[in-house]
């Protein structure tokens, strides 16, 4: 039995692409213009590759949809969060440009998704899937990339906050995946060697990678977001959270 559970938050256990896709294709339908949400992904990932923190962004896995709406409350993040703003209306301005729709709404448009893209549903097996885990005295550790603030935040809304006796923020311990120091990191806090642990994320460069590089059995959650990366073949491919849990033995 696998004794030690390293989970990834977004997109395996956390819905977040599909919420920015709905949020942005909502406003875009509310202003009549059609196409925002790749509009804004693209211009979003172009302009965060300008910003002058951007290889830390990367380091940590900090992505440029995650940039348009962070609070950057993090003591130390000050900088970014007055960069953030200029960037925000930016990002939709020159998507809004793009699409022919009105620039001059950009302002609002950017405001508009900082609030309401906060919501925080769990993909609909995660309960039963913690609570297998549980139930057969498996840890649960979730190891997360992004900017502190935001990530305990999302923890939060999604009432994990209390669902893990360890969790690693790689804005916090200054390693994100596919570092495998971050992942050893969570062995040694609970005396474990590779072997007693597996990896469950759906990004195949950052969490398959990461766990293959540490020497841990890793498993891709296909949420259908990203493709494979025939270069970090997982051991175990699934769409559901349930499929994983024949690790338990």
């Amino acid at each position: 039995m696998k004794r030690l559970w390293l989970l990834d938050l977004d997109d395996t256990l956390l819905e977040d692409h599909r919420v920015s896709r709905e949020v942005l294709e909502a406003l875009g339908r509310a202003l009549g213009v059609e196409g925002l949400f790749p509009a804004v992904k693209a211009k979003a990932e172009a302009l965060f590759k300008e910003a002058p923190f951007y290889p830390w962004a990367e380091a940590i896995g900090h992505s440029a949809l995650e940039a348009l709406w962070a609070r950057y409350s993090t003591p130390g993040l000050e900088g970014l969060a007055a960069w953030a703003k200029g960037f925000r209306q930016r990002v939709f301005r020159e998507a809004l440009a793009a699409l022919g729709g009105p620039v001059e709404r950009a302002g609002e448009l950017a405001e508009a998704f900082f609030r309401e893209r906060r919501r925080f549903p769990l993909f609909p097996e995660v309960p039963e899937f913690l609570a297998a885990l549980r139930a057969k005295g498996a840890i649960p550790v979730l190891l997360t990339n992004g900017v502190p603030d935001l990530q305990r935040e999302k923890l939060v809304g999604a009432g994990l906050i209390e669902a893990f006796p360890l969790t690693l923020v790689s804005g916090e311990v200054g390693l994100g995946k596919p570092d495998p120091r971050l992942f050893r990191m969570a062995l040694c806090a609970f005396g474990a060697g590779p072997e007693e642990a597996v990896m469950v994320g759906d990004n195949p460069q950052r969490d398959i990678q990461g766990a293959l590089l540490a020497g841990i059995q890793a498993v891709w959650v296909d949420r259908g977001y990203r493709p494979p990366d025939p270069r970090f073949p997982p051991h175990l491919s699934v769409r559901d959270l349930r499929e994983a849990l024949a690790l338990l033995g």
